[in-house]
């Protein structure tokens, strides 16, 4: 590399120095280093994207958009299920009405632990929550109260509306979540 310094007598030094700076940017040293540090930019953007993932940030999203962490389940995944639990419901058999409750009853009881309510069960996760913590906190307790008449009361009677009011109430619930 050489430097082009101009000789007349009024180059001041600012042209002198703006006439060199010019030629180092323009040189193949100043190119290879150009291209070097978008490279390393590059890989140092790609390292943090990774890290954030390793640290699991897609939880801290959720949790800052919704106020809590709420799984990833795909809807599809959680609507063919939900269609099971409904097709019970289609049958006029009093056992299946039951066993659509029972369903529902898991499938929430599932999402509210993964959520991360302490609890051995859904009455235990439900009671633990302050009041207004939760949307459809009373109907849940409501719903899940019913669940246990069937398990512990092998004379409790569901007709329809009795089953198709506590699945709504479940379903209700889901759909706030937009798992539905």
């Amino acid at each position: 590399m050489t430097f082009n310094f101009e000789t007349a007598e009024g180059a001041d030094l600012v042209s002198i120095a703006s006439n060199i700076a010019l030629q180092v940017y323009n040189s193949a040293a100043f190119d290879f280093v150009k291209f070097f540090l978008i490279i390393y930019t590059l890989v140092l953007l790609v390292d943090i994207v990774l890290l954030l993932i390793m640290k699991g940030i897609g939880a801290d999203i959720r949790k800052g958009l919704r106020g809590m962490d709420i799984p990833v389940i795909s809807k599809g995944k959680m609507e063919k299920k939900w269609e099971k639990v409904k097709a019970r419901l289609e049958t006029e058999s009093v056992s299946q009405y039951k066993v659509a409750i029972l369903e529902a009853d898991a499938i929430v009881d599932d999402i509210l632990s993964k959520i991360g309510h302490k609890g051995n069960n859904m009455t235990e996760r439900l009671e633990q929550l302050k009041p207004g913590q939760l949307d459809y906190q009373e109907e849940l307790l409501e719903a899940h109260q019913t669940r246990n008449k069937i398990v512990h009361d092998e004379s409790f009677r569901v007709d329809k509306e009795l089953a198709e009011e506590t699945i709504g109430i479940y379903e209700k619930f889901l759909r706030y979540l937009e798992f539905m």
